[in-house]
């Protein structure tokens, strides 16, 4: 159990993932990675990872409802579009009992969903 503010670092000591500041580099074994931002609150970490930036979403007609859609299927990672105008995944996981292997579950559903999501938006690897 963890309590001291900043011990999500102390969580992500794994092969594929690299702390930085706020965010934890996840790498995948097809050789893409994507950032994962860790928001540290009182009771929990919520997680985030930008997927397309604002001026890709302005682009997509259909966007805001695809996203809405694809949350009604997960139960883990959600998508929206953030105050910036970017589409976003995100996830959250509460501090009381956290193991290293569950918040690394998270963080690794986050990034995962979140790279999948910009691949078929974009086709590139920008995070």
């Amino acid at each position: 159990m963890f309590g001291m503010r900043d011990d999500w670092r102390r969580l992500c000591q794994s092969d594929d993932m690299r702390t930085k500041g706020r965010r934890v580099q996840v790498s995948f074994a097809n050789g893409r990675s994507h950032s994962v931002y860790v928001h540290d609150g009182a009771e929990g970490y919520l997680l985030t990872a930008v997927v397309a930036d604002a001026d890709v979403v302005g682009q997509w007609d259909r966007l805001y409802r695809e996203a809405w859609e694809r949350n009604r299927h997960t139960r883990l990672v959600g998508f929206r579009i953030d105050e910036d105008g970017r589409m976003v995944a995100h996830g959250w996981t509460p501090k009381d009992g956290l193991t290293a292997d569950a918040f690394q579950t998270v963080v690794r559903a986050v990034a995962r969903e979140a790279d999948r999501y910009e691949f078929q938006l974009t086709g590139a690897d920008r995070r």
